[in-house]
């Protein structure tokens, strides 16, 4: 199933009985007296749409309160809408209902927006297919958003749009809507919105944009001129300039030479600081080793002296071996202690060995303390010239810092006075650029460039609908229905290149009804989206009888319609689209026996004693 199907129209009240009126999937026909509610049926049902914002005020619909419309929506299955009869938003209830508790449902809002999913249009065209889609209103591409309120012309036709003169399309009768009105069956024959179209400004909207560029850059201009009136005029600002550079001319080199003097010089005393700090450091570790040998000098010494005296104490015993005893005189074999005077012999050449050991260790130690002596004297005297090429070298940048500096003085003045003159040259060149592009602006068109932008369906889409058209006539046996087709020039129907309003009420009216089938047709065939229900209210009308329609007499043409058996051939059409699509036809003729048979008939018989009153009881 495509589209939305209308399953119940319900009203409801406290003080009266529900007035319900059900719907088939395929044709249903309601018809009967005049002032029993058909024409209200319709409105009701786009007002359950949310295209109207009330309903027309009646003696009837003042003792109801509530209004409930039962849909059938793909994949949702079935839902109730309900509203106030006094308006407002909507409800949204689960199931085919026509009582709800009053904290139950799903609020929906009555306006459209596109941005949103809580109101009834976005539902509906999302139910349909066709949520989100945009139609360029105007020739400039600007678009609008399609709701329920611009495609109900395609689902609900009124008694007097359906016998109107203008065209079908242009359903709102207002010219400023022709482009939007033809853009959107575009779209229904297409299925292709406008979103992809490029909006370009309006003329007037370009005129008014170039005024405010020319006036934006007059401000620019008048502002710079405030600032250049107190200044010489271009022509002597930049032989200023010229002149300026020419004094100036060898004055950044001669910067750049003292700079760099300077830069080598400071450079050079870094280096001779840096060899300086080495220079003492090394001398401090040379000093602090020579110390040290000192001390190591004087344990040598003092050790050769220990082992001489071991030395020669014991040569004197060792001499003294085998002799008689110098305090008592008595002689080797007599003396009672042994001396040991191998040992003593052995120790005496130990520390002879070890004196001379301690000998030759002082030699070298002597001749280390030299070389460093003279290692240190020299680096004192590297630190002394080091120091006197630092003394020199603070004379001398002292000496050139004031060159340096002056020199400096003399390019920033140089530079800040061609900065200032450079300031102005620029305000000069930034004027003339502004002026330049003034002319452009002026000479920029506020026409609109390049072909108008198509609207409405192409020549050909329009062939294939007329030829669907043809079909649908044909099928209702309309007189000459072969001759049937779409003109683009009018957007309406032409029967042998006449058009559609030239002709009487009632053939207007089958006209138009068979341009809304055809709608129909032609989306099922292309497998586009449609709404899935079409409520024509009086299409018929040429069957009226004169004498008690308000309509009146018939015309020429629509007496030889009624004499056809179109009306026949009509529903028969109506009833086989009933898999594609739902119709209720509102009427006021009784239908053709042939009817009963293929569609749901209800009759509003303006009887209180006989069947149906109208869709609402009578009042009390």
């Amino acid at each position: 199933m495509s589209g939305i199907r209308l399953r119940h129209l319900a009203f409801t009240g406290s003080d009266a009985k529900t007035a319900e009126l059900k719907f088939d999937n395929g044709l249903n026909i309601i018809y009967g007296a005049s002032n029993t509610g058909k024409s209200f049926t319709a409105e009701a049902i786009l007002y359950m749409l949310g295209v109207s914002s009330s309903l027309r005020e009646t003696e009837e619909i003042a003792n109801y309160d509530g209004v409930w419309l039962g849909l059938t929506i793909p994949g949702k299955g079935d839902l109730t809408l309900y509203r106030s009869s006094r308006g407002g938003a909507f409800k949204l209830y689960e199931g085919l209902v026509v009582s709800a508790g009053s904290e139950d449902g799903l609020v929906l809002k009555s306006q459209h927006d596109s941005k949103k999913t809580d109101n009834v249009s976005v539902m509906l065209l999302e139910a349909i297919g066709l949520s989100g889609k945009k139609i360029v209103r105007d020739k400039y591409g600007a678009k609008n958003n399609l709701s329920i309120y611009r495609l109900s012309p395609y689902v609900v036709v009124s008694e007097e749009d359906i016998i109107a003169q203008k065209s079908p399309v242009y359903a709102s009768g207002v010219p400023a809507e022709r482009i939007f009105e033809r853009n959107l069956l575009k779209l229904l024959l297409t299925g292709i919105d406008d979103a992809s179209a490029v909006t370009v400004p309006k003329e007037a909207e370009r005129k008014a944009a170039k005024a405010a560029k020319i006036e934006f850059v007059n401000e620019l201009i008048t502002q710079l001129d405030d600032e250049l009136s107190i200044v010489p005029e271009q022509k002597e600002v930049e032989e200023q300039l010229e002149r300026l550079d020419q004094s100036a001319r060898g004055l950044f080199p001669r910067l750049q030479d003292v700079q760099m003097e300077l830069d080598n010089l400071v450079a050079e005393r870094r280096a001779k600081v840096d060899r300086r700090r080495e220079v003492e450091e090394h001398t401090s570790e040379l000093d602090l080793t020579l110390q040290r040998f000192a001390k190591l000098r004087a344990v040598y010494a003092s050790d050769l002296l220990r082992l001489q005296s071991i030395e020669e104490g014991g040569y004197v015993l060792v001499a003294m071996a085998g002799m008689d005893c110098p305090v008592c005189g008595a002689s080797p074999d007599a003396q009672r202690h042994n001396h040991a005077s191998e040992e003593i012999a052995m120790v005496h050449a130990a520390a002879a060995a070890e004196a001379g050991k301690i000998e030759v260790e002082q030699r070298e130690l002597i001749e280390t303390i030299a070389s460093l002596e003279a290692e240190t004297g020299g680096l004192r005297n590297a630190l002394a010239q080091v120091i006197r090429d630092i003394e020199r070298l603070d004379r001398e940048i002292q000496d050139a810092r004031p060159n340096e500096a002056t020199v400096r003085v003399s390019y920033e003045k140089y530079a800040q006075k061609r900065g200032e003159i450079s300031r102005v040259i620029e305000l000069f060149e930034r004027r003339a650029k502004l002026v330049a592009r003034k002319e452009e602006i002026e000479a920029e068109s506020t026409k609109r460039d390049g072909d108008a932008m198509p609207v409405g369906p192409t020549s050909t889409t329009a062939f294939e609908f007329g030829e669907v058209i043809k079909k649908v006539l044909t099928a209702w046996h309309f007189p000459d229905a072969d001759k049937a087709q779409f003109d683009l020039s009018s957007n309406d129907v032409t029967i042998s290149g006449k058009r559609r309003s030239a002709n009487g009420k009632g053939v207007r009216a089958i006209l138009h009804a068979a341009f809304n089938v055809a709608v129909f047709v032609y989306c099922i065939e292309k497998d586009l989206p449609h709404p899935g229900f079409l409520v024509l209210d009086t299409p018929l009308l040429t069957y009226r009888e004169p004498l008690t329609s308000k309509h009146g007499d018939l015309s020429e043409d629509e007496a030889a319609l009624k004499a056809t058996s179109l009306s026949e051939y009509f529903y028969r059409h109506l009833a086989s689209l009933k898999e594609e699509v739902q119709i209720i036809v509102l009427e006021n003729s009784d239908p053709p026996v042939v009817a009963r048979s293929l569609a749901k008939i209800e009759t509003f018989t303006h009887l209180d004693e006989s069947g149906r009153f109208g869709l609402l009881a009578r009042p009390a």
